[in-house]
Protein backbone atom coordinates (compact mmCIF):
# COMPACT_ATOMS: atom_id res chain seq x y z
CA UNK A 1 0.00 0.00 0.00
CA UNK A 2 1.65 3.53 -1.01
CA UNK A 3 2.34 5.84 1.76
CA UNK A 4 0.72 9.01 1.97
CA UNK A 5 2.31 11.58 3.88
CA UNK A 6 0.37 14.62 4.76
CA UNK A 7 2.90 17.21 5.16
CA UNK A 8 0.44 19.98 4.81
CA UNK A 9 -0.14 18.86 8.66
CA UNK A 10 4.15 18.36 9.40
CA UNK A 11 4.39 21.72 7.71
CA UNK A 12 1.91 23.41 10.15
CA UNK A 13 4.08 22.06 12.66
CA UNK A 14 7.28 23.55 12.05
CA UNK A 15 6.56 26.45 14.61
CA UNK A 16 7.07 23.66 17.94
CA UNK A 17 10.48 23.69 19.05
CA UNK A 18 10.77 20.33 18.00
CA UNK A 19 10.12 20.39 14.45
CA UNK A 20 12.51 23.44 14.26
CA UNK A 21 15.47 21.26 15.76
CA UNK A 22 15.42 20.13 12.27
CA UNK A 23 15.25 23.46 9.94
CA UNK A 24 18.76 24.47 8.09
CA UNK A 25 19.98 27.33 6.19
CA UNK A 26 22.94 25.10 4.94
CA UNK A 27 21.38 23.60 1.89
CA UNK A 28 21.94 25.39 -1.10
CA UNK A 29 20.55 24.49 -4.87
CA UNK A 30 23.71 25.92 -6.08
CA UNK A 31 25.84 23.16 -4.33
CA UNK A 32 24.02 19.99 -5.26
CA UNK A 33 25.89 17.28 -6.02
CA UNK A 34 26.76 16.71 -9.06
CA UNK A 35 25.66 13.05 -10.15
CA UNK A 36 22.69 12.65 -8.11
CA UNK A 37 19.87 13.87 -9.37
CA UNK A 38 15.85 14.27 -7.94
CA UNK A 39 12.65 14.87 -9.62
CA UNK A 40 9.25 15.92 -8.63
CA UNK A 41 6.46 13.68 -10.65
CA UNK A 42 3.28 15.07 -10.14
CA UNK A 43 0.22 12.99 -9.29
CA UNK A 44 -3.00 13.83 -11.57
CA UNK A 45 -4.96 16.25 -10.05
CA UNK A 46 -8.83 14.81 -8.82
CA UNK A 47 -11.84 16.88 -7.95
CA UNK A 48 -13.14 18.57 -5.71
CA UNK A 49 -10.18 19.91 -4.43
CA UNK A 50 -7.31 19.58 -7.28
CA UNK A 51 -4.83 19.39 -4.64
CA UNK A 52 -0.88 19.02 -5.89
CA UNK A 53 0.56 15.80 -5.07
CA UNK A 54 4.08 14.60 -6.50
CA UNK A 55 6.57 11.66 -5.81
CA UNK A 56 10.25 12.02 -5.99
CA UNK A 57 11.94 10.11 -8.25
CA UNK A 58 15.52 9.37 -7.67
CA UNK A 59 18.73 8.84 -9.67
CA UNK A 60 22.40 8.08 -8.84
CA UNK A 61 22.54 7.71 -4.99
CA UNK A 62 25.18 6.38 -3.53
CA UNK A 63 24.48 3.27 -0.81
CA UNK A 64 26.01 3.02 2.77
CA UNK A 65 24.81 6.42 3.39
CA UNK A 66 21.71 7.82 5.15
CA UNK A 67 19.63 10.55 3.85
CA UNK A 68 16.70 12.39 4.69
CA UNK A 69 13.78 14.55 2.93
CA UNK A 70 13.87 18.35 3.46
CA UNK A 71 11.33 20.78 2.29
CA UNK A 72 11.12 24.22 1.43
CA UNK A 73 8.38 26.18 1.64
CA UNK A 74 7.91 29.75 0.03
CA UNK A 75 9.79 32.49 2.37
CA UNK A 76 11.45 29.84 4.68
CA UNK A 77 14.53 27.59 5.13
CA UNK A 78 14.43 23.89 4.51
CA UNK A 79 12.70 21.62 7.06
CA UNK A 80 13.73 18.12 7.58
CA UNK A 81 10.54 15.84 7.09
CA UNK A 82 11.33 12.26 6.33
CA UNK A 83 14.45 11.45 7.99
CA UNK A 84 16.56 7.63 7.83
CA UNK A 85 16.20 6.64 4.31
CA UNK A 86 19.00 4.23 2.59
CA UNK A 87 19.86 2.32 -0.35
CA UNK A 88 18.47 -1.36 -0.47
CA UNK A 89 20.18 -3.71 -2.24
CA UNK A 90 18.03 -3.30 -5.24
CA UNK A 91 19.10 0.36 -5.21
CA UNK A 92 16.34 1.98 -4.05
CA UNK A 93 15.44 4.32 -1.02
CA UNK A 94 14.02 2.77 1.59
CA UNK A 95 13.10 3.59 5.64
CA UNK A 96 11.96 1.83 8.55
CA UNK A 97 8.22 2.12 8.87
CA UNK A 98 7.14 1.71 12.45
CA UNK A 99 6.01 -1.80 11.84
CA UNK A 100 9.13 -3.95 11.12
CA UNK A 101 9.13 -3.28 7.43
CA UNK A 102 10.36 -0.36 5.24
CA UNK A 103 8.66 2.08 3.00
CA UNK A 104 10.34 2.91 -0.61
CA UNK A 105 10.70 6.91 -1.05
CA UNK A 106 9.73 6.16 -4.57
CA UNK A 107 6.11 5.27 -3.34
CA UNK A 108 5.59 8.26 -0.66
CA UNK A 109 3.35 11.02 -1.55
CA UNK A 110 4.35 14.12 -0.94
CA UNK A 111 1.66 16.70 -0.52
CA UNK A 112 2.36 20.96 -0.25
CA UNK A 113 -0.60 21.44 1.42
CA UNK A 114 -2.33 25.05 1.48
CA UNK A 115 0.10 27.19 -0.76
CA UNK A 116 0.44 30.39 -2.15
CA UNK A 117 -0.36 30.76 -5.90
CA UNK A 118 2.92 31.65 -8.46
CA UNK A 119 5.15 30.17 -5.42
CA UNK A 120 7.75 27.65 -5.46
CA UNK A 121 8.00 24.59 -3.34
CA UNK A 122 11.40 23.07 -3.08
CA UNK A 123 12.30 19.21 -2.19
CA UNK A 124 15.99 18.30 -1.37
CA UNK A 125 17.24 14.83 -0.75
CA UNK A 126 20.33 15.52 1.79
CA UNK A 127 22.76 13.26 3.79
CA UNK A 128 22.73 13.04 7.13
CA UNK A 129 25.95 14.67 7.18
CA UNK A 130 25.07 17.03 4.25
CA UNK A 131 27.56 16.43 2.44
CA UNK A 132 25.66 15.10 -0.86
CA UNK A 133 22.17 16.98 -1.62
CA UNK A 134 20.12 17.09 -4.77
CA UNK A 135 17.27 19.36 -5.51
CA UNK A 136 13.82 19.44 -7.11
CA UNK A 137 11.61 22.72 -7.70
CA UNK A 138 8.21 23.30 -8.77
CA UNK A 139 5.25 25.96 -8.33
CA UNK A 140 2.35 23.94 -7.49
CA UNK A 141 -0.16 26.44 -8.63
CA UNK A 142 1.17 28.52 -11.70
CA UNK A 143 0.25 31.71 -12.53
CA UNK A 144 0.37 31.84 -16.60
CA UNK A 145 -0.97 31.39 -19.88
CA UNK A 146 -0.80 29.96 -23.01
CA UNK A 147 -1.08 31.06 -26.87
CA UNK A 148 -0.55 29.01 -29.33
CA UNK A 149 2.84 27.53 -28.82
CA UNK A 150 3.72 30.21 -26.22
CA UNK A 151 3.97 30.15 -22.92
CA UNK A 152 4.37 32.87 -19.84
CA UNK A 153 4.69 32.64 -16.23
CA UNK A 154 4.75 34.48 -13.53
CA UNK A 155 6.42 33.70 -10.46
CA UNK A 156 5.96 35.30 -6.58
CA UNK A 157 9.32 35.95 -5.05
CA UNK A 158 8.01 38.87 -2.54
CA UNK A 159 5.84 38.27 1.08
CA UNK A 160 4.16 41.58 0.10
CA UNK A 161 2.22 39.76 -3.15
CA UNK A 162 3.69 42.65 -5.24
CA UNK A 163 6.97 41.08 -6.95
CA UNK A 164 6.99 38.65 -9.27
CA UNK A 165 9.82 37.21 -11.70
CA UNK A 166 8.43 36.22 -15.23
CA UNK A 167 9.56 33.72 -17.59
CA UNK A 168 8.43 33.20 -21.64
CA UNK A 169 8.79 29.86 -23.94
CA UNK A 170 7.60 29.34 -27.36
CA UNK A 171 8.55 32.35 -29.06
CA UNK A 172 10.16 32.99 -32.78
CA UNK A 173 13.98 32.93 -31.59
CA UNK A 174 15.26 36.34 -32.10
CA UNK A 175 12.13 37.81 -32.50
CA UNK A 176 10.98 41.28 -30.95
CA UNK A 177 8.14 41.00 -28.68
CA UNK A 178 5.70 43.43 -26.82
CA UNK A 179 5.09 43.20 -23.27
CA UNK A 180 2.07 45.10 -21.66
CA UNK A 181 1.93 45.42 -17.93
CA UNK A 182 -1.78 46.71 -16.62
CA UNK A 183 -2.61 47.38 -12.68
CA UNK A 184 -3.85 49.97 -10.47
CA UNK A 185 -4.77 52.49 -13.66
CA UNK A 186 -1.30 52.14 -15.01
CA UNK A 187 -0.12 50.93 -18.54
CA UNK A 188 3.59 49.92 -19.28
CA UNK A 189 4.86 48.83 -22.45
CA UNK A 190 8.13 47.78 -23.10
CA UNK A 191 10.21 45.65 -25.38
CA UNK A 192 12.24 42.31 -24.91
CA UNK A 193 13.70 40.54 -28.01
CA UNK A 194 13.72 35.98 -27.73
CA UNK A 195 16.36 34.03 -26.98
CA UNK A 196 17.71 31.84 -29.89
CA UNK A 197 15.71 28.58 -28.36
CA UNK A 198 12.65 30.74 -28.22
CA UNK A 199 12.79 31.76 -24.46
CA UNK A 200 12.08 35.29 -23.09
CA UNK A 201 15.03 36.45 -20.60
CA UNK A 202 13.53 36.29 -16.96
CA UNK A 203 12.30 39.89 -15.86
CA UNK A 204 11.19 41.03 -12.40
CA UNK A 205 7.77 43.02 -12.54
CA UNK A 206 6.95 45.16 -9.66
CA UNK A 207 4.05 46.83 -9.07
CA UNK A 208 3.56 49.71 -6.92
CA UNK A 209 1.71 50.16 -3.84
CA UNK A 210 -1.52 48.21 -3.68
CA UNK A 211 -4.75 50.12 -3.91
CA UNK A 212 -8.22 48.73 -4.15
CA UNK A 213 -8.47 47.61 -7.59
CA UNK A 214 -5.55 44.02 -6.79
CA UNK A 215 -5.80 42.46 -10.17
CA UNK A 216 -3.11 42.96 -12.45
CA UNK A 217 -2.99 41.97 -16.31
CA UNK A 218 0.65 40.79 -17.95
CA UNK A 219 0.33 40.24 -21.86
CA UNK A 220 3.17 39.57 -23.92
CA UNK A 221 2.41 40.07 -27.84
CA UNK A 222 4.42 38.32 -30.66
CA UNK A 223 4.29 37.80 -34.11
CA UNK A 224 2.49 34.91 -34.09
CA UNK A 225 0.75 34.87 -30.34
CA UNK A 226 -0.40 36.78 -27.74
CA UNK A 227 -0.49 35.01 -24.05
CA UNK A 228 -1.99 37.24 -21.56
CA UNK A 229 -2.64 36.50 -17.77
CA UNK A 230 -4.68 38.18 -15.40
CA UNK A 231 -3.53 37.70 -11.67
CA UNK A 232 -4.37 38.81 -8.36
CA UNK A 233 -1.83 40.83 -6.29
CA UNK A 234 -1.10 42.16 -3.28
CA UNK A 235 -2.37 40.85 -0.39
CA UNK A 236 -5.03 39.81 -2.61
CA UNK A 237 -2.76 37.51 -4.24
CA UNK A 238 -1.64 35.66 -0.80
CA UNK A 239 -4.53 33.59 -0.17
CA UNK A 240 -3.58 29.82 0.26
CA UNK A 241 -5.08 27.10 -2.40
Amino acid sequence: MLARIALAALLVASASAAFARHSSAVLDPRRATPGIRVELVELPRSAPEFKARYRLRTEGVPSGVGFGIWIKRFASDFQETLPGFSTDSAGALVSKDGKGGTQRLDEVVLEPGPYLKGAAWSVALASDDHKLSAFARVIPYPIGAKDGSCIVTLELVSVHGDRFVTTGTGFAPGEDVDVELRFSGRVTHRKQRALADGRLPTDLVQLGAANADSTARYAVKGRSCEPAVRFEWGEAGLTLR
